[in-house]
């Protein structure tokens, strides 16, 4: 039975998450300790194999932890396929040092 709410195959969209932060995350040593979770991840416009996306990132809230040696920073996350059509809004937290040796 086809789906009745794609007119083709698409992507599963936490293999696009996936990818994202394969575009955003450096595996180099740095200041980003861990990733501390996903909150208000949308689906909102399907994906297709031919389709290309893109991922912007912009910091919104720094919480320093007072006791600890790094804080939280949330980060507004977004893809968008190539028409600029937005596919998956969400925020990206993250556990981050509060000093990092300069390189």
């Amino acid at each position: 039975m086809a789906n009745p709410f794609f007119p083709r195959r698409v992507a599963h969209g936490y293999l696009l998450v996936t990818w994202a932060a394969g575009l955003f995350v450096d595996p180099a040593p740095g200041p980003v300790l861990a990733n501390y979770g996903l909150e208000n991840l949308r689906f909102i416009t399907p994906v297709t194999y031919d389709d290309q996306i893109r991922v912007t990132l912009t910091a919104k809230q720094i919480t320093p932890r007072v006791t600890d040696e790094y804080g939280e920073v949330a980060r507004d996350c977004v893809l968008h396929n190539q028409e600029d059509e937005i596919v998956a809004p969400y925020d990206v937290l993250t556990l981050v040092a509060k000093s990092w040796p300069a390189a």
